[in-house]
């Protein structure tokens, strides 16, 4: 009978000496991948933001006029940049967590974002007049 519990109790500590170092070992892996998600998800709302004003403005105006004056609409909006922390008051084009917009030089927009690793997010939303 004594045996029986020593070997319950030697179990029990195994199994909490695995659980804590799995908390341990992956716990700051979850954390970071939580808050890159979460990063992601401000610069998804950043972009659709830009999109939103562009669209706007593209009922009143040329879309020459709106990409002469791109960096005044990021002012105006004053998107904040969820990786350096600081208003985004121009047009993306290197730091992470940036939006960044394309013009075709005719009609077109697209739209696009630099993700927290560096590399564009991919996003591809197209505004045509």
């Amino acid at each position: 009978m004594l045996s029986n519990r020593r070997g319950i109790v030697f179990i029990t500590l195994i199994i909490w000496v695995i659980i804590i170092a799995a908390v341990v070992f992956y716990g700051p892996r979850l954390y970071n991948w939580y808050v890159e998600q979460n990063e992601i998800r401000i610069i998804k709302s950043n972009v659709e933001s830009v999109e939103n004003e562009i669209k706007s403005e593209l009922m009143e105006k040329h879309p020459v006029t709106i990409w002469n004056d791109i960096d005044n609409l990021f002012k105006t909006l004053s998107v904040q940049n969820p990786i350096t922390r600081v208003a985004q008051t121009k047009n993306g084009w290197s730091r992470s967590g940036d939006v960044v917009v394309y013009f075709d030089s005719e009609n077109t927009f697209t739209l696009d974002a630099i993700g927290p690793d560096g590399n564009m997010l991919h996003l591809n939303i197209v505004i045509k007049k």
